[in-house]
């Protein structure tokens, strides 16, 4: 099924008439408390909307190319309906549901569903987990029929699953939050999902495709326990092309790194910094991408929140890389835990060697050639020369005066 979701990389949320937290604070600094207030209000600026169609499997929230953010009940004609936080009379509005909780207590809490549209119309709620998007570092949400829930979607029971509600009424739907006794503790994330079960026929796709909405109130829930923030690079990988003739044909490096939350906390990754430096050249090559807040994109490759587990892969390709030179690629990575407001950073490097192998062969080839010509050249020369004179006898025989005295000598 194919999900509208909102832009950013978050979970889709709705509701834009407040920024109050629900239950009780996250423990930490107050710092840190408004830093997370911050960004869940960034996060609630997209539409907590969900389109689906078909039987695709789960679209990133953020996603590059995902339409534009719709606040659920707001402009997008679409949507004949809207759900959010049920927020008591003269009480702020809430954006998302968010709790703490010790393991082993629960708690009722309420959402409302308003049909917009000029006739009644049918519904189902239910909870679900958010589902890690590989490669994006980003969260979303599964088609009903793929969902597969291990954590918020277990431990949440809705009271009224069903509902047809009358045209231009409103329904309060109650539910439970039960927190297993073993719960693992820190961050874990999920939604009360609003489905439309009979869209209306203006709502029905003109190529036969049957239209499913969905609004997903999104879910924060914070068991408490011991708190691991960690944001590591689990790789840095290095590939590149190289050319026949270095300096004039350009040479290819792509550096490939692996950002993971290894820990049990949500992390709002900040800042990667990816860089090539060389022994003899200095640094040669360096990019840093920064957090915005918008939409995932190349030039905002970052999510707002990497939730445990969730990992980000990103590739950086430079040309013009010098050869014979030792090169290290570098990778260093920035975070913030909103929890304690505490940074987190990560760093990793990889040593590697660019050589034009083809030349390298090439010149290696014509000096084997050379020494071997030279050999030959030498044979040939020694051959045309022939033997040389004998050698001397190694004894000399003695001179005729020699004897002679010898012989005087005898007489006397």
């Amino acid at each position: 099924m194919v999900d509208r979701q909102s832009e950013g990389t978050g979970s889709p949320v709705m509701g834009e008439r407040g920024r109050r937290r629900h239950g009780a604070a996250r423990p930490g600094p107050g710092q840190g408390l408004a830093r997370r207030l911050a960004l869940a209000a960034r996060v609630a600026a997209a539409a907590g909307v969900l389109l689906v169609a078909g039987s695709q499997g789960t679209i990133p929230a953020g996603a590059a190319g995902a339409p534009a953010p719709q606040a659920s009940g707001g402009a997008n004609t679409d949507f004949q309906f809207s759900a959010e936080p049920y927020a008591a009379p003269g009480s702020q509005q809430r954006s998302y549901l968010s709790y703490q909780l010790q393991p082993g207590h629960h708690l009722l809490d309420q959402i409302v569903v308003l049909n917009k549209s000029s006739a009644p119309e049918s519904f189902l709620v239910y909870p679900e987990d958010a589902t890690i998007i590989p490669g994006t570092g980003g969260f979303g949400f599964q088609s009903r029929a793929q969902m597969h829930n291990t954590a918020i979607g277990v431990w949440v029971t809705v009271g009224n699953t069903s509902l047809t509600i009358p045209p231009g009424k409103e329904v309060v739907v109650t539910f439970e939050l039960a927190v297993p006794a073993d719960a693992p503790p820190g961050d874990h994330v999920g939604a009360v999902v609003v489905e439309e079960l009979h869209p209306p026929a203006s709502q029905q796709s003109r190529v036969g495709i049957n239209t499913v909405l969905r609004i997903a109130v999104p879910m924060y829930v914070h068991v408490v326990g011991p708190v691991h923030p960690a944001l590591t690079i689990e790789s840095i990988t290095v590939a590149h092309r190289s050319p026949i003739v270095p300096y004039l044909q350009q040479a290819i490096t792509a550096v490939r790194v692996e950002l993971v939350n290894t820990g049990n906390d949500i992390i709002d990754p900040k800042t990667l910094t990816v860089s090539i430096t060389g022994l003899i050249g200095g640094t040669i090559h360096s990019y840093t991408v920064h957090q915005t807040g918008a939409a995932q994109s190349k030039a905002n490759p970052l999510p707002i929140q990497m939730l445990p587990g969730a990992r980000l892969a990103l590739t950086e390709v430079w040309g013009n890389i010098p050869p014979f030179d030792p090169l290290t690629a570098h990778a260093v990575a920035t975070g913030t835990d909103p929890t304690t407001g505490l940074p987190v950073t990560t760093a990793a490097s990889t040593l590697f060697w660019y050589f034009p192998w083809v030349l390298v062969l090439i010149v290696i080839a014509l000096v084997v050639l050379f020494v071997l010509w030279r050999r030959r050249r030498r044979r040939a020369r020694a051959e045309a020369q022939g033997p040389g004179p004998s050698a001397p006898s190694a004894v000399p025989s003695p001179s005729p005066a020699t004897q002679g005295s010898g012989a005087l000598r005898a007489e006397v």
